[in-house]
């Protein structure tokens, strides 16, 4: 029963995709996972209506900032794992989802303007924090990368990690894969996903949860 909520600051970094995209690669190896949809523009909830009757992801929608503790709970408690798909504003919304939050991820861009919305997200994180007076993990993903940026992608995980602000090893790279999935429903983990972004979905999967299997082995 872990809660990952999935969150920036700034818009178009990639984060309803991903979150989309570990539900259902987590769901295809057969385990129990739902999405809350804490994101007012519903995305989820319109790929969960084309995404086929072969997906198990369960969604819910609906979410304000008055049930969001509420519905994390509940989920927590009848799911494996619960990922939340945040607005991409600070909100009071999203400091509950944080507080709740077993993991945060923190999708990102490699431009300047994108890096300091990581660290305005991570300090969302640390008010959280403090406020419980406990620690709350939070990664850094980088996302929509050209393939070209892997030079561009070095100096943002260099000045990410200076920060102190820890980032996965697996990055994710613009590909067509993840811009049909709004259209058709069909994520890399289906049975006609592309190799190359299920690679890197289960590559971030794999991540993440073997930090949250450190973290209740600890």
């Amino acid at each position: 029963m872990a809660v990952l909520s999935v969150c920036s600051t700034k818009g178009g970094v990639g984060k309803t995709t991903l979150v989309i995209c570990l539900a259902d690669a987590f769901a295809r190896q057969g385990g129990s996972v739902a999405i809350i949809d804490a994101d007012p523009n519903g995305h989820i909830a319109s790929w969960r209506d084309r995404a086929g009757e072969d997906c198990t992801v369960d969604v819910i929608s609906g979410v304000t900032e008055k049930t969001i503790l509420d519905r994390i709970s509940e989920a927590a408690s009848r799911y494996s794992v619960v990922l939340v798909d945040l607005e991409g504003a600070a909100s009071q919304a999203v400091t509950y989802a944080i507080a709740e939050s077993d993991l945060v991820l923190i999708p990102t861009k490699i431009s300047g303007m994108d890096l300091q919305e990581v660290f305005r997200t991570y300090e969302v994180v640390q008010r959280a924090e403090r406020m419980l007076r406990r620690s709350i993990p939070a990664r850094v993903v980088l996302t929509q990368m050209s393939p070209l940026q892997s030079r561009v992608a070095q100096h943002a995980r260099q000045e990410i990690q200076g920060a102190n602000i820890p980032v996965l090893g697996t990055e994710v790279i613009q590909r067509a894969a993840y811009q049909a999935i709004h259209f058709t429903g069909a994520t890399p983990a289906g049975p006609d996903g592309d190799p190359k972004a299920l690679g890197e979905v289960s590559g971030v999967l794999n991540e993440l949860l073997a930090i949250l299997a450190e973290q209740q082995a600890s």
